[in-house]
């Protein structure tokens, strides 16, 4: 069986046989640049020789916390201000929101999903959007449920 020389592409080596078939072999390359040594400090020197074990963040991988959702079902205690204009600030105070990111949707009425921003397990502010005048139900959506408050948007 004849076959063609090697050629490596990007860190793969690949060879072709002229019998209809292909084979690659992952080749390692080596390193063009040499790494030098670090020295510790010397002991009459700033840090006294000692090396911080903390690890700079070009040298790990980056580490994300796991999201912590309640299990429960989010409970909305108070609505400050209960009444307001599209643009207004408001502040829905309650429980079992869960941390950041847990709560998917707050909206007032149905389809009027408005921008908010959840501060922790018990508090998220949120613009009231445009929409029609009147009572219309503040909804919070959570992980495992939803609860309202009644609003009146002037």
């Amino acid at each position: 069986m004849t076959m063609t020389p090697g050629v490596r592409v990007g860190g793969i080596l690949a060879v072709l046989a002229f019998a209809g078939q292909v084979s690659l072999a992952v080749a390692a390359e080596e390193s063009k640049k040499e790494t030098k040594a670090k020295e510790p400090p010397a002991a009459s020197q700033p840090g006294g020789g000692i090396e911080s074990n903390k690890a700079k963040a070009s040298e790990s991988p980056r580490l994300t916390k796991a999201r912590v959702c309640s299990g429960a079902t989010p409970k909305i205690k108070k609505v400050t201000p209960d009444e307001g204009k599209p643009g207004d600030k408001v502040t829905i105070a309650g429980e079992n929101f869960g941390e950041p990111g847990c709560v998917s949707m707050v909206s007032f009425g149905p389809g009027g999903a408005a921008k908010f921003t959840q501060v922790d397990d018990r508090i998220i502010m949120v613009t009231v959007p445009d929409g029609k005048k009147g009572i219309e139900l503040l909804i919070v959506t959570g992980f495992t449920g939803e609860d309202s408050k009644p609003f009146l948007r002037k």
